[in-house]
């Protein structure tokens, strides 16, 4: 199972995939793989991690997300927060072409089907402004649609939060009617 979800900063979508995932964990202890460093944000990683409590299992993971799922035991709940950061990590830490993370993400989505893990990812929206004349910020928001558009095309269920309300946009591996066709795309 893969659920992707998107929004803008501060819009509801990390808490929205901590409850989906908290709820299809049960009485398991999910795992919250978080792709910043806590240098880089100590006072909102701080915050974060006091909101989720001690339910969660947290693997602080800037890079290496697809190696790190791949320890994970099979079948286990996992939350990936954000792809975001993690797509400029690896884009400026590790020099990677959009092809190249596009290749690491898709290894994470391989691994995380040969496991079978119940995956969610969440990731901000920042390509709905007025586009920049500026290299590096063109070149990292392609590289992030480029993740964002594997993440819907492989995922079974797809939300956007807007002002804290989720809006689905495919349920269960289908597009709501009018969507790319309809449903079976």
């Amino acid at each position: 199972m893969l659920t992707f979800i998107s929004g803008g900063a501060r819009s509801g979508k990390s808490r929205l995939a901590e409850q989906l995932a908290a709820d299809a964990a049960g009485d398991r202890k999910p795992f919250y793989m978080a792709t910043a460093r806590k240098s880089e944000m100590p006072k909102r990683i701080s915050i974060h991690q006091l909101d989720r409590g001690n339910m969660w299992i947290t693997i602080e993971e800037p890079l290496h997300i697809d190696l790190a799922a791949g320890n994970l035991p099979d079948s286990a709940v996992v939350l990936i927060d954000c792809l975001t950061v993690w797509t400029s990590n690896v884009m400026f830490s590790e020099h990677l072409s959009i092809e190249e993370t596009a290749a690491r993400f898709n290894n994470l989505l391989s691994i995380s089907k040969r496991k079978n893990l119940n995956l969610y990812l969440v990731s901000n929206d920042v390509n709905e402004g007025i586009p920049l004349k500026n290299k590096g910020i063109d070149h990292y928001i392609q590289c992030l649609e480029s993740v964002h558009k594997l993440a819907v095309l492989a995922a079974d269920d797809v939300y956007e939060v807007l002002c804290g309300l989720p809006v689905v946009w495919k349920k269960d591996g289908q597009y709501p009617e009018g969507i790319w066709g309809g449903n079976n795309q």
